[in-house]
């Protein structure tokens, strides 16, 4: 569980378990390696790396650690990130697995490229075209403050509650800005503006994107945010959908037959990295393709890793 009143990071890690301290302490020392020009200060009452701007919080709870990069390296990490829970700002590691330092290093690495570049005299005063849109945001968050929603901060960024529910959040990226409505697939969307930013993963979630001041009508503007706080109202939610285990192919069951350490050590892995092996061998279409992938990932399995795991 996450815990607060902390001034330094040292303190908010000692103030947790073995395996969470331990994780929090390698967390901390991969992204040290990744920004060595950070400093360490607690923001939102998280462990927080700082350049020009916050480059990314992290922060223990119960079950996961959780690691807060932005919207903007969530989207463009969205293929490696497949394996992991991940929202608009936040991804979930879990504390029973070993934490993916190369992309955690890759992730760190992005926000700092984007912070420089951001931060250079010359995008100081780019055109919106290179993603500064404080303006626009300003006019947004001004017109928001007209409803009865009250302003947060949630993964770094701006949120906007309802009883304590997330309605909405604000977001300025490199060729549009936008409010996403967190249970948005629930608005009527009277004007056929919201989209689906990762479909086929993004469940509830629904973006209104503006290039231009021009695009930013206060109306409109307010009459989805009445919607959506009706919807919170009423507490409309998508249920999640159960984990639904992919079943073993013929091949590898075989191989299993044959070889007992080997069922035993897929026993052994998590369901997701379970199932990463079995979509694996579905994919090929070839009697000799499959084949030849059961002998490739038999090692792998026997050493406990993940198909993926090289690449995270």
């Amino acid at each position: 569980m996450q815990k607060n009143g902390f001034s330094s990071v040292d303190g908010y890690i000692d103030s947790f378990s073995s395996t969470q301290k331990k994780l929090l302490k390698e967390f901390r020392s991969i992204i040290k390696k990744a920004a060595p020009g950070a400093s360490e200060v607690i923001s939102y009452q998280m462990p927080t790396f700082k350049l020009n701007k916050n480059l990314v919080h992290f922060a223990a709870y119960d079950k996961h650690i959780g690691f807060y990069p932005g919207p903007d390296a969530i989207v463009f990490f969205a293929k490696a990130l497949k394996p992991y829970k991940t929202s608009k700002g936040a991804i979930q590691f879990s504390l029973e697995e070993p934490l993916p330092a190369r992309l955690i290093t890759d992730i760190v690495k992005y926000r700092v490229a984007m912070d420089t570049k951001e931060s250079s005299p010359a995008n100081r005063s780019a055109t919106e075209k290179e993603g500064n849109w404080d303006k626009e945001l300003a006019l947004l968050k001004k017109i928001i403050k007209k409803s009865s929603l009250t302003e947060t901060v949630k993964w770094g960024i701006p949120a906007f509650t309802h009883n304590g529910k997330n309605v909405l959040g604000l977001a300025g990226f490199k060729n549009h800005f936008t409010i996403w409505f967190y249970n948005g697939v629930f608005l009527k969307d009277k004007y056929r503006v919201l989209v689906n930013a990762q479909e086929g993963k993004t469940k509830s979630m629904r973006q209104w994107r503006f290039t231009s001041m021009d695009e930013i009508d206060e109306k409109k503007v307010l009459e989805y945010i009445s919607d959506a706080i009706s919807v919170e109202e009423k507490g409309l939610k998508i249920t999640p959908e159960k984990f639904q285990p992919a079943a073993v192919p013929e091949l590898l069951a075989n191989a299993f037959a044959k070889t007992k350490s080997l069922k035993a050590a897929f026993d052994k892995l998590t369901p997701g990295r379970q199932k990463e092996y079995i979509l694996y061998l579905n994919e090929a279409r070839q009697e000799a393709t499959k084949l030849s992938r059961v002998e490739k990932i038999k090692p792998m399995i026997l050493q406990g890793v993940g198909l993926h795991d090289k690449y995270k």
